[in-house]
């Protein structure tokens, strides 16, 4: 089964929409090989969370769906990239 997913790059202290508009996924901090990021969406609580690379959070939309975002990679200390992949 195939999912749909993105890779989306995100500079420290700033916000993406992510899959399909329905993720707000913010970066507060990049260290050396992890960050500490805020997921939300409208209408429902954020989640705050720290993410080594190659670690994901499952984060649930309700009836828009489950998504998986993974930390691929860190540069700078500043940029962080995720894959966000809609599994459900």
């Amino acid at each position: 089964m195939k999912y749909a997913n993105d890779t989306v790059t995100i500079k420290q202290y700033s916000t993406e929409k992510v899959g399909d508009g329905e993720v707000l996924l913010s970066v507060l901090s990049v260290g050396h090989n992890f960050v500490f990021l805020r997921v939300g969406a409208i209408g429902l609580p954020n989640r705050d969370e720290r993410l080594n690379i190659g670690e994901f959070l499952n984060f649930d939309v309700g009836e828009s769906g489950l998504f998986e975002i993974r930390l691929l990679s860190v540069a700078g200390f500043d940029t962080a990239t995720f894959l966000v992949t809609r599994i459900k």
